[in-house]
C-alpha cells in the first residue's frame, strides 16, 4: 500500500491478504460473503470516497465477486474434479469479466473483445512478477553492483505482460461500441444476486440431505 498508493483496489487487496493470512494462521475459513461484506464495510469506512465517486472501489469488488464467488459454483457445476490451473484462470478470468461487464458498458460504453484472451496469457504470469519484482527491488537495495542481472527475470516477465497488452490492444476494431442504462445494469445485478442465492442454497440442501442419509 505505501509502494503502489492508497488506492481502492490495492486497499481492498491489502485487507483481504490480511484476514486471509489471520483465518489460515487460526486454522479457520472465511465464508465469501461474509469476507466481501467485512472488506466493502473496512473500506468504505477507510475512505467514504470510495463508495461515493471511486469507480476502481466497485469494479474491485465486483471482479473479486466474480472470483469468489462466481468461479467457484461455475467449476463445482460443470466440472467433476477439479480442473488444471488455464482452466481455472479462464473460468476465473470470464467471471470477473461477466461481473464488471454491466458496469463497464453502462459507463464507458464500450467492451474489449480481447479482454479475455489477455488476462488468459497474462494472468498466470502475474504471482512470478510479483516476485521477481519483489527480488529485484531489494536487489537493488542491498545488492546494487549485480542488481540488473538479477532484476533480469522480472524485466522478461513484466515486458511479456506488457507485449501481450501492446499487441492485443492494436488488433484493429478490437473494442465493441456499447451501452446499457442504469436500470438495465440494476437489473443484470439483481438476477445474478438470485441466482447465486438459488445455487447456494440448493447446494447446501443437497449436502444436508446427503449428510442426513
Amino acid at each position: 500500500m505505501l509502494v503502489t498508493g492508497f488506492s481502492a483496489s490495492i486497499v481492498r487487496a491489502a485487507i483481504v491478504s490480511i484476514l486471509g493470512l489471520w483465518a489460515w494462521y487460526y486454522g479457520r475459513k472465511l465464508k465469501p460473503f461474509v469476507l466481501i461484506s467485512f472488506t466493502a464495510a473496512i473500506t468504505g469506512l477507510w475512505n467514504p470516497f470510495y463508495v461515493w465517486s471511486d469507480l476502481g472501489w466497485y469494479m474491485s469488488f465486483l471482479a473479486f465477486f466474480g472470483v469468489l464467488v462466481i468461479a467457484p459454483l461455475m467449476t463445482k457445476r460443470y466440472f467433476k474434479s477439479q480442473p488444471k490451473i488455464l482452466t481455472i484462470v479462464l473460468i476465473e478470468t470470464l467471471s470477473a469479466e461477466i461481473m464488471t461487464l454491466p458496469l463497464i458498458l453502462m459507463t464507458f460504453s464500450q467492451l474489449s473483445m480481447v479482454a479475455l484472451l489477455a488476462n488468459v496469457l497474462a494472468v498466470p504470469l502475474v504471482p512470478l512478477a510479483m516476485l521477481f519484482s519483489t527480488v529485484a527491488g531489494l536487489a537493488g537495495a542491498f545488492l546494487p553492483t549485480i542488481a540488473g542481472w538479477i532484476a533480469l527475470p522480472a524485466r522478461i516477465t513484466l515486458t511479456y505482460m506488457l507485449d501481450v497488452i501492446h499487441v492485443l490492444a492494436s488488433i484493429p476494431s478490437v473494442l465493441l461500441h456499447r451501452s446499457i442504462s442504469l436500470a438495465t445494469m440494476l437489473v443484470f445485478y439483481a438476477c445474478v444476486i438470485v441466482f447465486v442465492v438459488t445455487i447456494y442454497t440448493h447446494s447446501k440442501r443437497h449436502n444436508t440431505l446427503n449428510m442426513l442419509k
